[in-house]
């Protein structure tokens, strides 16, 4: 059994301490802090869908999943005093996701919830507890209680100066070359749910990339701070092979640290909901799965040595996404589907975040309805010239 890609994990609390706990467990256990939620309706989106596991931090957060004890409002349109799901079985890791299961880490006091969330957050994404952790605690029972400081809508940023992703939903967004912010202020205002730029291509040479001259990442930051938009945003970045003695590891990590110090150095108050890798550079590129795992991991390991909020992934097509196994990849990523009219991904996968389609023609509804029935969360289609041309 392949652990769940740490993008497909979801802690949620339902109360500020609480809250504070599930932050501890990301970190640990390398999952991304936009993660971590207080949101009730987004908790039940994702036990819902069978893609991501989620796990219920503390007793509110564990009787609101399993109860709705306040009467909480919900997608599903549901009254309070029961919901449509069930818990994963107790006593145990779990490293697979199930459509209206989630996980219980409520413990009888704050100390076993801290440890129960710890443990079960690693366990998700490395498929063993960590090490220095032994005795998992006993799980609490659900009850029918309304805890008194519990909020359908908790709120508590690590830091609030930190940039943060402008939306977690999802959709069909382009993928084009912008020439200026108000190229993608306009793209965001036509109605694309979200962005997909190239913020820099391949250098034969380390740190094997380099950022374009007029900085696509910071034309979108400042698009959707402008716009106060809440379309989503992917960074693509070209890397080439490694060079010059590097190890496939080594070599990008130093492109991860590169990437991951100059997006943090634009500052914005967004960052982009992944960082992807893709592997169209110059150099021998990697020709068996382990090369392309430690290429892959060196890639993730630099970005989160820099900035451990943002959330590395890499881009693949159907040949090598099958070929190199990068299914079992523990990282998110993004597939290449041509062409979109009459077509679907041949490759199924738990770390398939979304598909980059090409290409698309106006009226573009028609390639934004394909391209979404296949099932991705973040996906985008790209025009012919690389540019919007019309809305979706």
């Amino acid at each position: 059994m392949v652990p769940v890609s740490t993008a497909n994990v979801f802690l949620y609390a339902a109360t500020v301490g609480d809250y504070e706990m599930a932050l501890a467990a990301a970190e640990v256990s390398g999952i991304p802090i936009q993660n971590v939620t207080g949101n009730f309706s987004q908790a039940w989106s994702a036990v819902l869908n069978g893609s991501d596991l989620v796990i219920a931090v503390g007793g509110a957060a564990v009787y609101s999943l399993y109860y709705n004890p306040c009467g909480w409002s919900n997608p599903s349109g549901l009254a309070g005093g029961h919901t449509p799901f069930e818990m994963f079985p107790l006593g145990q890791g779990i490293d697979a996701a199930k459509a209206s299961y989630f996980v219980n880490a409520g413990g009888y006091t704050a100390m076993d919830s801290l440890k129960l969330s710890t443990m079960l957050a690693y366990y998700a994404v490395h498929g063993a507890f960590p090490a220095q952790l032994t005795g998992l605690p006993r799980q609490e029972t659900p009850q029918q209680v309304c805890v008194s400081n519990a909020s359908p809508t908790v709120k508590f940023p690590p830091d609030p100066t930190a940039p943060q992703v402008s939306s977690s939903s999802g959709g069909v967004g382009v993928y084009a070359t912008f020439s200026s912010t108000q190229n993608v202020v306009a793209a965001l205002q036509e109605g694309w749910k979200g962005i997909g730029v190239t913020g820099g291509l391949g250098t034969q040479a380390a740190p094997y990339t380099t950022a374009l001259p007029n900085h696509p990442d910071l034309m979108v930051s400042q698009a959707l701070t402008q716009t106060n938009s809440n379309a989503f945003w992917l960074s693509f970045w070209t890397v080439s092979w490694p060079s010059g003695g590097d190890s496939f590891y080594d070599g990008a990590y130093k492109a991860g640290v590169f990437v991951a110090q100059t997006i943090s150095g634009y500052k914005g108050k967004y960052q982009p909901n992944f960082v992807i890798i893709d592997p169209e550079g110059y150099n021998t590129p990697a020709s068996n799965a382990t090369e392309w795992s430690e290429w892959l991991h060196g890639w993730s390991d630099g970005i989160k040595s820099v900035n451990a909020n943002l959330t590395p992934a890499f881009y693949t097509n159907q040949w090598q996404y099958t070929t190199y196994d990068l299914a079992t990849v523990n990282l998110p990523s993004f597939v290449a589907v041509s062409p979109i009219s009459g077509n679907s991904p041949v490759v199924k996968g738990g770390n398939i975040q979304g598909y980059i389609a090409y290409y698309a023609a106006c009226p573009a509804q028609s390639s934004v309805q394909q391209t979404a029935s296949w099932g991705g969360r973040f996906n985008t289609v790209q025009f012919r010239d690389s540019s919007v041309d019309c809305a979706p």
